[in-house]
């Protein structure tokens, strides 16, 4: 496990090209099974989850051939339907092989889910939604056992817009027997991506970005090519990180409809931004303003993936902010972290109340989540001296290469091999 070295005091600035999406492409991923054709991915992130991901197509009996950001993914040999518990306890997005599998072979064998610890994420509303869609489900030594001889067409509500549960259905119901709408659906840009790529594979798809998404079901899905968007949570982190240091940022390939919630922030804390194109140019006032609460919730609201940033950004601003986290019951983890580097947060339950003006001083820290570690590195960047943020396990599973993302635009960070276990 390796930590990062931060040197305060050096502004984030100047121009930089977003990776494509973690969020997206993990389910793409996934969805490549349900093509019986080569399927062409472009802009892929080089991040550890996809990393992991393209592995368990590999052990699943793909053949996947790479070209710089370009993969060609062939799943005519698939020649197993399970995914062991070690694969499975490293990432949460595996719970969408089900989907997967079972739209393909119509039998999956799967261990539970891991993933960051952020809080509780229960996969009662896939297996709920499953079950009235004609699996069966059985649970043997922590391995879920799904099978069926039909996938049936239905009418599945949501008691949550969850995007997980959304996306599972999605790719289970491309292939059932009759139609399927999900009620209450998630609306993020994620799942428009997700039903984009099975529309292109032959999917009837319709709704998609709406709360109410239509799926009539098809017999055989075909490859295609696709390029992956772009990730709006690692553009959010250099609009952050710029913003604490006062520098002037100029990001490519953003579409600013898919970040309206944190612009309006970024606006509402003195920042100018202004979409040039396809860029997104952002400048930072001399003094941030805060006064303001900002509360997490399901697209097109505030995104919880943002608010550990901003957590980070708010320590420096003139006034008080309140922070309410609806999503996941332990994204304030980061909080205490913060600090020990001179911020001053007061959590109660699921609010965080965050005083302004703080001076911050590097110190060593300790990351135990993706957004949370990242959102150290930041404090790291407006900090007076060295900050050493253990935990980098964890931004590689969504950030490619952070070190030369951030040293590209006038950070001073180093990856280090750690000497001892991360807490």
């Amino acid at each position: 496990m390796g930590h990062y070295v931060v040197e305060g005091g050096h502004k984030i600035s100047g121009e930089f090209t977003v990776h494509g999406s973690k969020n997206a492409c993990l389910p793409i991923l996934a969805a490549t099974l349900l093509a019986e054709d080569e399927v062409v991915l472009e802009n892929c992130p080089n991040i550890s989850d996809f990393n992991q991901t393209i592995a368990i197509l590999e052990r699943l009996g793909c053949t996947i051939t790479q070209e710089n950001r370009t993969y060609t993914i062939d799943t005519s040999k698939i020649d197993s339907v399970e995914i062991k518990e070690e694969t499975v306890q490293k990432m949460r997005s595996s719970i969408l092989f089900l989907g997967a599998l079972l739209g393909r072979t119509k039998k999956a064998i799967l261990g539970y889910p891991g993933g960051c610890t952020i809080g509780k994420r229960p996969i009662d509303l896939h297996l709920n939604s499953f079950e009235k869609m004609g699996i069966c489900i059985e649970e043997e030594d922590g391995f879920l056992h799904c099978s069926t001889s039909h996938i049936l067409g239905y009418h599945i509500y949501l008691p949550y817009p969850s995007v997980g549960a959304t996306e599972n259905i999605l790719l289970l119901a491309v292939k059932a027997e009759g139609a399927t709408v999900i009620h209450n659906a998630a609306q993020e840009p994620e799942i428009v991506a997700l039903a984009e790529f099975l529309r292109r594979c032959g999917g009837e798809i319709y709704g998609a970005g709406t709360s109410t998404i239509f799926i009539e079901g098809v017999t055989k899905l075909h490859g295609t090519n696709f390029c992956f968007p772009f990730d709006r949570i690692e553009a959010t982190t250099l609009l952050c990180a710029s913003a604490m240091t006062g520098g002037d940022i100029a990001l490519a390939g953003v579409e600013i409809s898919h970040m309206s919630a944190t612009l309006d922030v970024f606006e509402k804390i003195g920042c100018i931004w202004q979409q040039k194109g396809n860029w997104l140019t952002m400048e930072p006032p001399k003094q941030l303003y805060s006064n303001l609460t900002i509360k997490t919730g399901p697209f097109p609201l505030f995104p919880t993936d943002a608010q550990p940033f901003f957590a980070s950004l708010l320590t420096l601003a003139e006034g008080t902010c309140m922070i309410i986290e609806t999503v996941f019951e332990q994204r304030f983890r980061h909080c205490k972290e913060l600090c020990k580097m001179g911020a001053q947060i007061d959590i109660n339950g699921q609010r965080a109340k965050i005083y302004g003006n703080a001076h911050l001083m590097g110190t060593e820290v300790y990351g135990t989540d993706l957004r949370g570690t990242a959102a150290l590195i930041l404090a790291g960047f407006a900090a007076e001296g060295t900050t050493t943020i253990h935990g980098a396990e964890f931004v590689e599973r969504g950030y490619e290469d952070i070190t030369g993302m951030f040293t590209s635009l006038g950070g001073q960070i180093q990856l280090l091999e750690s000497c001892h276990e991360s807490k």
